[in-house]
């Protein structure tokens, strides 16, 4: 048989079973109707433009318009490979898998002609990532997206340990081994034909095949996850891109805020020599419902639990998922929602903490044990707490920062007033950081390879973090007795350990749920303070007392900086009193939120 004829024989066959395939497809699906996507028309417009050129110039030149028919053939047994090893969406309609298996084709065909050889060191870490996503679809439900990208280059060595199991090592090991697999047999299949005008060929009607078959595809089930390698591919450089420039956007936004001391301010409270201590302290995922003062049924305060002096805020709504945002929202007049367009909602000043500098506080941080100047997480932090005069890392259990605060009170004059700001890992995953010789809830376990099966060891491990904090909160104010002293606690964000179908913040997107409806939003806050603190002015004493009756209202973090500001009467242009929560004229949280049930 001549060989054009083979070469025509294989698109029959080739057309013949996709149309038979479609076909059954339609027969069963009511809901189909001809009605073309203006991008497909418009690019196999361009397809069919090419496609003539390309075989004008081939038969010009003397040589076949395709290549042989056999490689056709393992071209597409290939691309069927791929998509079922590779493709997370291959299994979820269908009637799709036509239109992959011809566009995984084309693509082949096209990175082929383009790059020769080198197309193998795009194709192998595409393989590799597909493979890894596809595994980690399954026990974690979520896939590569810019949170996922953002969470690793922010993880601490803890964190990533927490994900090195056996099981996910061997995962680890089984993509990379399957994508130098499916690239060693991509060179195997096309090092031996040269002519790449022909590849061009080829995948330009194979795009055009897949074409016109994706109009066959009714409206309302098309999307653009099954239009997959392309989509894939665009998708997770996108989210690379996303992760690095929200990360620049984010430092960059920092960076250019004004210090609020640049406009005039007075304190009228405090004059110096009174020896108070503010501690202001950004915890880390914890949840308002793992909390035993909000009613959780297992005691994880019991420390707040028998404090008199407690103002407790059991429906606080942090602003976002995200530790740098809420951050922000926390330490300067940013409101729920930073980067949207409502000006509003922008921040306009730096931190709060600059005023308290200027009014002679002596500022000193105490960071957890992620702390490296080139992550985005450390940059942002160090921004908003740069009118610190002394900075400490907490390395291993953040209790070791609990000597170096007794330590600095220790090296300061008498009577000077003082603001330690606190960041540590708190409930961060992985749930390491509480004392493991006498755990309150066992058993328990830091692995996070898939993590709904172990999910009675991994909850348990986060109350026991809770617990944690509660007692780190004990130690601090142990230090501070016999001062008077102000100890707020906020929480940057939730965490997810099923709660709404959610394992990990990283899978919040895939949900396709919007932060703010799902209860992790919701975050532990409060308010302790000495007998020392309410009866050294009068003011003082009044703004616990209004405190204490906004307990009841929905809070959020944007609140944060007005209180402050407004606790100590602390006078500046930037204050809004709708936002103090010892203001009479407070006002509720009014922004998105879930139903609240106390």
């Amino acid at each position: 048989m001549p060989r054009f004829l083979h070469t025509h024989l294989f698109f029959y066959t080739v057309v013949t079973t996709l149309c038979v395939g479609v076909g059954v497809a339609w027969m069963c699906d009511s809901e189909w109707r001809f009605c073309p996507a203006k991008p497909v028309v418009y690019g196999g417009l361009v397809a069919v433009f090419l496609l003539v050129v390309g075989l004008f110039l081939t038969r010009a030149r003397g040589c076949s318009v395709l290549p042989r028919t056999h490689i056709l053939w393992r071209i597409l047994v290939y691309a069927l490979l791929c998509d079922v090893l590779c493709n997370l969406y291959i299994f979820n309609d269908l009637m799709h898998a036509p239109f992959s298996l011809l566009l995984t084709a084309a693509s082949i065909c096209m990175l082929w002609a383009i790059l020769g050889r080198l197309s193998v060191i795009v194709c192998c870490p595409f393989f590799i990532l597909q493979l890894a996503q596809i595994a980690g679809n399954r026990q974690y439900g979520t896939r590569i997206n810019s949170l996922v990208i953002a969470e690793t280059l922010e993880a601490s060595e803890e964190e990533v340990l927490g994900y090195l199991s056996s099981g996910n090592m061997l995962i680890a090991a089984a993509s990379i081994a399957g994508g130098i697999a499916l690239s060693w047999a991509l060179i195997r299949i096309l090092r031996p034909h040269h002519n790449r005008l022909q590849l061009v060929n080829a995948g330009l009607l194979f795009a055009l095949i897949a074409g016109i078959f994706s109009l066959t595809i009714p409206p309302v089930r098309r999307n653009a996850n099954y239009y997959w390698p392309v989509y894939e591919a665009y998708t997770l450089v996108h989210a690379w891109m996303e992760a690095l420039f929200h990360n620049y956007a984010t430092i960059k936004q920092v960076q250019s805020l004004p210090s609020p001391t640049e406009q005039p301010s007075s304190l009228h409270t405090l004059h110096g020599g009174e020896g108070v201590v503010l501690i202001v302290h950004i915890g880390e995922s914890v949840r308002a419902d793992r909390m035993g003062i909000n009613g959780y049924s297992r005691n994880t305060t019991p420390f707040l639990s028998s404090c008199t002096r407690l103002i407790n805020f059991p429906n606080c709504i942090s602003a976002a998922c995200d530790t740098c945002q809420a951050q922000i929202a926390i330490l300067t007049d940013a409101r729920r929602d930073i980067y949207s367009k409502d000006p509003a909602m922008q921040p306009h000043t730096g931190s709060v903490l600059d005023l308290f500098a200027a009014h002679g506080f002596r500022v000193c941080s105490f960071f957890g044990k992620r702390n490296a100047a080139h992550l985005k997480y450390d940059m942002v932090v160090r921004i908003l707490t740069r009118c610190a005069v002394e900075r400490h890392n907490a390395p291993g259990s953040p209790w070791t920062a609990i000597p170096l605060m007794a330590e600095s009170l220790r090296n300061q004059p008498v009577g000077q007033n003082t603001l330690f700001f606190i960041n540590n890992e708190g409930s961060h995953t992985p749930f390491f950081h509480y004392d493991h010789q006498s755990a309150p809830f066992l058993p328990t376990g830091s692995s996070f390879e898939n993590p709904a099966a172990h999910a009675e060891s991994i909850n348990n491990a986060y109350d026991n973090t809770v617990c944690y904090t509660d007692e780190f909160v004990r130690r601090v104010t142990r230090v501070l007795q016999g001062r008077p002293w102000l100890y707020l606690y906020i929480s940057d964000h939730g965490e997810y350990l099923g709660h709404d179908g959610i394992w990990g913040r990283a899978a919040l997107g895939e949900s396709g749920r919007d932060y703010h409806s799902t209860t992790g939003c919701r975050v532990g806050m409060f308010l302790l303070y000495s007998p020392e603190f309410e009866t050294l002015h009068p003011h003082f004493a009044e703004a616990l007392r209004t405190l204490r009756s906004h307990t009841s209202m929905p809070v959020a973090q944007e609140h944060i900086f007005h209180t402050i500001l407004g606790i100590f009467d602390l006078q500046t242009p930037w204050y809004t009193s709708a936002l103090d929560l010892s203001s009479p004229a407070a006002q509720p949280y009014s922004g998105p939120q879930p139903p609240f049930s106390h």
